[in-house]
């Protein structure tokens, strides 16, 4: 289960902290139900919370020059809502334990920025698509717009490529739209369709590339390191066409029409 561990959440810190004593005290506080020491104790512990088996490991890191006390957990079988909610719970036991030292908070797995307020709000349940899955594009005059964050619950992150300024906003909904019935669905089950009611299916990155310009942002290469965050399970879109022969044709330009 450890390399499924893909939802990481981080408390940023004014100074490296020993996460063994932070881990104690949080279970001397109740917030924590066990734990057991990763190698070296001052680094990295992994927990139970909540009164369930399920575990997490609490780690402290250095990043982008941060000092990070990072939650790492699995959290695809319990969904966006009780999933988050879970792990922000546990965030809230460890911060309770570093008063004074919490100066923010860092969503890894959405590589977006978040607060304390976030953190207390995810945690008694009030949760959206988007505290789970961040939308952004890059490009100018030619655009990528693609998400982070949905691969932690077990359903690949949707790139679009090849957009005008005056398509973003659609684009934004499209992937917003594709990501809720992959939520709701699980991806075997996911009949996929665009808000228009137009059907589509999930291509894999690695495989539309090949059939897309080169010089538009976002394509890449096999094997290739397009940048933090972009390493995990992600798709692109196709529209979906009587099958011939048992195979069914690429229609990326048919999704950029209707956006």
């Amino acid at each position: 289960m450890a390399d499924r561990y893909t939802s990481r959440i981080a408390l940023v810190v004014d100074a490296p902290v020993h996460v063994g004593d932070v881990v104690q005290a949080a279970i001397a506080a109740g917030d924590i139900d066990r734990s057991r020491p990763v190698r070296d104790v001052a680094e990295a512990a992994e927990v139970n919370w909540g009164g369930r088996m399920a575990k997490a490991v609490v780690r402290r890191l250095a990043e982008d020059g941060r000092d990070l006390v990072r939650v790492e957990a699995y959290i695809g079988g319990d969904g966006v809502v009780n999933g988050l909610q879970r792990q922000a719970q546990l965030l809230q036991g460890l911060a309770r334990q570093l008063r004074g030292s919490v100066e923010g908070v860092v969503d890894l797995s959405a590589r977006t920025d978040r607060d304390m307020a976030w953190v207390n709000r995810v945690a008694i349940g009030a949760v959206d698509r988007d505290d789970a899955i961040v939308v952004v594009d890059e490009g100018e005059g030619t655009h990528w717009v693609f998400s982070h964050g949905a691969a932690r619950f077990d359903v690949p992150d949707l790139e679009l490529y090849g957009l005008d300024r005056g398509q973003l906003a659609g684009a934004d909904e499209v992937i917003g739209h594709l990501h809720d019935q992959l939520l709701a669905r699980g991806l075997k089950r996911a009949d996929l369709a665009l808000p228009s009611g137009t059907p589509v299916y999930l291509v894999p990155v690695l495989e539309a590339w090949k059939d897309l310009p080169m010089d538009w942002p976002g394509i890449g290469r096999a094997g290739e390191d397009r940048g933090p965050g972009l390493d995990g399970p992600r798709a692109t879109l196709s529209v979906m066409h009587k099958p011939r022969f048992g195979r069914y044709r690429t229609d990326f330009a048919g999704v950029l029409a209707e956006l």
